[in-house]
Order: C-alpha cells, then sequence, then structure tokens
C-alpha cells in the first residue's frame, strides 16, 4: 500500500514541471490573443516577425494571414537600397489641416539650399525630462483625430523605440494601403532606419531641448540621484553639495569622451551621439561634437526649446500647416518640489560634465530664433499670444483648481472638471499617461478603421474617451 502511494505521489510530482510549462502556454497565449491582435494571435505567438534585410520588405510579411484584400490594397514596402518607401494610397483622410497662414518656409540650418514646404508627415524625437509628456499626448489627440498611423512596436513595452532592435522587436504596421504619420516616443536617433520608415521627403524631422543646468537638475532629482546622494550626504545637504559630490565622483570629460548616461549628456544621448562618435573613434572630442551638429543640422528640421514651449509649438503648426487648436495641451506631472538656485560654481561644474548637451543648446538657440525671423516675428508673436489665451481658457475649462491630486513620480495637478469629464474628454485624454496612450493608439492602428470601435476584448479604460472624442470631431464639435 505504501509503495504504490510513493509511486503514485512521484508520478505527480514528475507532472509537476509539465503542468508548470502547460500553464505558462496558456498564460502566452492568453496574452497575444487578447492584447496583440485577435485576429492573428497565432503568428505573433509563433514569433512571426517583419524583416530588416536588403531588398526585403521591412512592414510586410508573406505569412501574414489577415485578408487585406480591397480594391486599393497596396502594401507599405520599404526599399532599404533606396531608403525610400512608396504608398500608393492616400490616408484615410488627410492629415494636413487647410491653412492659408504662411507660405514655403525657407529650410533653416540644413547644408544644402532648399525649400521646406509644410509636410503631412513628423518625426519628433523625444527627449527625456524636455517637458515631453504634455506635447506627446497632444500629438495622439491628433491622432485620433486626424486616423494617423503611429511608429510604435508591436507587443509590450511599446512606448520606448527600439528601432535599432527591429528586428527583434517588430514594429506595428501602419494601416493597408497607408504610412506613418507621426513617430513621437522615447529612442534613440538612428537616422539611416528612420528614413526608412518616415522619409524625409514626406516628414518633418524635429525634437526638443533643454537649457544645459535645468536639464541636468530636472534629471538629477526625477531618476533618484538626489535621494542617493541625500542619504549619502545627510539630508541637510544643499543642492550644490548633493550635485558636486555626485560630478565629482564620476569621471570628468577628456580630449576624447564624455560621459553618455541618464544623467549626464542625456539630450545627446537621445539624439544618437554615442554611435555617432564611435564612428570617429580617433578624433578629438571636439572634432567628434563639431561633426555631431553639422549632421543634426543635415537631419532636423526644427530643433524646439523647453524654455519657450508655446512659441515652439506655434512654430512647429507653421511647419506642418496645423491650426492652433491642434496644438493645445495641458501641463502634465509638475514637480511639487519648490525651485532651489544653484551657485555659479555648481552650474559651471554642470555645464562642464555636459559638455555635448551644453554644445547642442549653444547650437540650436540662435537657430530657433532663426526659425522665427523666418516666419515673421509679428505673426509669431500674434499667434502666440492667440494661442496662449485659448490655452488658458481650456485649462480653465478642463479642470477644477480647487481639487490638487497627486501623480506619479513626486509630481502634482488639478482634478479634472466635470465639463472635463463629460463635455469634453479631450481633457481626460490629454491629462493621461503617455505610456496608456501609446497603447490605445496601438489598438486603433489595430482596428483599421477609426470609425467602427475597437474590436475584441479591450483592456483600456480610454475606449469609450476615444470614441466620443473621434465623433465630436467627425460632428464638427468645438475642439477645445
Amino acid at each position: 500500500m505504501m509503495s504504490r502511494i510513493v509511486t503514485s505521489l512521484h508520478v505527480q510530482y514528475r507532472m509537476v514541471p509539465l503542468l508548470l510549462v502547460a500553464l505558462l502556454v496558456v498564460l502566452i497565449y492568453g496574452y497575444v490573443f487578447f492584447y496583440q491582435d485577435p485576429v492573428r494571435p497565432v503568428l505573433v505567438a509563433w514569433g512571426l516577425q517583419y524583416n530588416l534585410e536588403p531588398g526585403i520588405s521591412l512592414l510586410s510579411n508573406n505569412t501574414e494571414s489577415r485578408d487585406y484584400s480591397t480594391e486599393n490594397n497596396t502594401t507599405h514596402d520599404i526599399d532599404l537600397q533606396s531608403n525610400r518607401a512608396y504608398n500608393t494610397t492616400e490616408n484615410h483622410r488627410s492629415q494636413q489641416s487647410d491653412s492659408s497662414e504662411s507660405a514655403d518656409l525657407t529650410n533653416i540650418g540644413k547644408s544644402s539650399p532648399g525649400q521646406l514646404t509644410k509636410k503631412k508627415n513628423f518625426l519628433f524625437l523625444k527627449t527625456h525630462k524636455c517637458g515631453t509628456s504634455s506635447v506627446v499626448n497632444l500629438f495622439y489627440l491628433f491622432g485620433v483625430r486626424h486616423r494617423s498611423n503611429f511608429v510604435i512596436h508591436r507587443g509590450p513595452l511599446n512606448h520606448h523605440l527600439h528601432l535599432n532592435e527591429v528586428k527583434k522587436r517588430p514594429l506595428l504596421a501602419p494601416r493597408p494601403g497607408q504610412q506613418y504619420n507621426i513617430q513621437c516616443q522615447h529612442g534613440t536617433f538612428y537616422p539611416e532606419i528612420e528614413h526608412m520608415i518616415m522619409p524625409k521627403e514626406t516628414s518633418l524631422y524635429t525634437t526638443i531641448i533643454r537649457s544645459t543646468v535645468s536639464h541636468f537638475k530636472s534629471a538629477f532629482s526625477f531618476f533618484g540621484a538626489e535621494f542617493s546622494m541625500r542619504k549619502r550626504l545627510g539630508e541637510d545637504a544643499s543642492i550644490d553639495e548633493l550635485i558636486t559630490g555626485y560630478l565629482n565622483s564620476k569621471p570628468p570629460p577628456t580630449n576624447t569622451s564624455a560621459q553618455l548616461n541618464t544623467f549626464v549628456n542625456s539630450m545627446a544621448l537621445d539624439l544618437g551621439f554615442g554611435a555617432f562618435a564611435k564612428s570617429m573613434p580617433g578624433a578629438s572630442l571636439e572634432d567628434k561634437i563639431t561633426a555631431f551638429l553639422a549632421h543634426l543640422d543635415r537631419e532636423l528640421d526644427l530643433v524646439m526649446l523647453t524654455d519657450r514651449m508655446d512659441e515652439s509649438l506655434v512654430l512647429l503648426k507653421e511647419y506642418l500647416g496645423w491650426k492652433l487648436s491642434d496644438i493645445v495641451y495641458l501641463k502634465r506631472m509638475v514637480s511639487k518640489k519648490p525651485h532651489v538656485e544653484m551657485s555659479e560654481d555648481v552650474q559651471a561644474l554642470i555645464r562642464r560634465y555636459n559638455v555635448v548637451d551644453d554644445r547642442i543648446y549653444e547650437h540650436f538657440s540662435p537657430k530657433f530664433e532663426q526659425h522665427v525671423e523666418r516666419l515673421g516675428r509679428e505673426n509669431i508673436a500674434k499667434q502666440l499670444q492667440e494661442f496662449q489665451e485659448m490655452r488658458e481658457r481650456f485649462e480653465d475649462k478642463c479642470f477644477d483648481k480647487d481639487k490638487v491630486v497627486k501623480l506619479p513620480y513626486n509630481s502634482v495637478s488639478w482634478a479634472i472638471s466635470d465639463w472635463g469629464r463629460t463635455e469634453n474628454l479631450a481633457c481626460t485624454f490629454l491629462q493621461a499617461r503617455d505610456v496608456t496612450l501609446t497603447k490605445v493608439m496601438a489598438e486603433l492602428q489595430h482596428s483599421e478603421d477609426y470609425f467602427k470601435p475597437i474590436p475584441g476584448k479591450s483592456s483600456f479604460k480610454m475606449r469609450e474617451t476615444v470614441e466620443k472624442i473621434k465623433q465630436d470631431f467627425d460632428e464638427g464639435a468645438d475642439p477645445v
């Protein structure tokens, strides 16, 4: 009897690993089925990906099972040898708003002459700690209203772009017969790949940067370095002592290199200086920075400034042919920490360590003024005043400013008003986390037709919000 019990337990024990493996397979399949795409879960589960090899389309796969057979069913193919993207059908709805507010604009900051005309697609390089969360949300809102296709990775953790790993992490394809319209997530800039995905002939390349000292202080606090230094130096340590202690514990710039990480020269890191510098192994740091700035001049059509955010958005609106109502945003994740001044010596130390970031900011600040002059200083000033008044009215209607709410990362905001929760759901949308909205955009892109509700079981609470925003816009309701 005892031997039978022992044998039975032994058999059951040996089955445990098999049961665990089976459970894992079920969980993975269920995740893929409900999260990725209810139409082609098996293909995703088996790891079918888009290719990135010479002569092979980045965004098409011959083994796709979804039936895209329509009269104008053309794929979005990318020829890697010529770096051009071809699509033979127009988007469901034009990205470019009707606007005659400005003529063609001279291409500022580029090495080759030419005219920069209004383009309907754009690439926004989202730099860390430059106030980009609010900006990205307004881009997502524009995308919902205009049925845009976004450059987004398929699968989980898709709020960061890793274009250098596109073979392992395939992109969510645009709708059949269409092209990508907007790229606006965090990610390192790889121009040779970007040109294939967002062709420069049809896309505006832009980013935003922040003054070196302000940017470092924000990253120092947000990413935990200030907290760590207080544990080391004591709660009573001044901000000067904290920053000095942190930077002096790191290697300073040399004649050939400088740090690139979350805290030091992080804007340069986002803009691709790491790979660029490695391509010049024998050069001095000065030569690398000089060549990199010339490289950015060729690649970027507009570099916006965080400390002139509203004015930057007006310039962007001019280049894209948008309306003022298209760039209205709500501030998100405002730090509740009081502003603390730093000594001039500490500011100089910050600029010394962040030498690449500092050169980038000093290089593009005057070019920002050139954009303003080119578009007309009086014209921009007039539009800026109108926009700020519009944004303030919208903010007053969206928020109940008697109620302060806590947000992630030690930030605060006001509570959404009844009007913002029921009448104009753009208020709710603009205050959502951009990580959440990235997933919403992915679901919308899967659904193919913005006029129809998102199919399948949606795990996002934003579904009704998105449908109401689309309906209001289609019916011509005042967007702000």
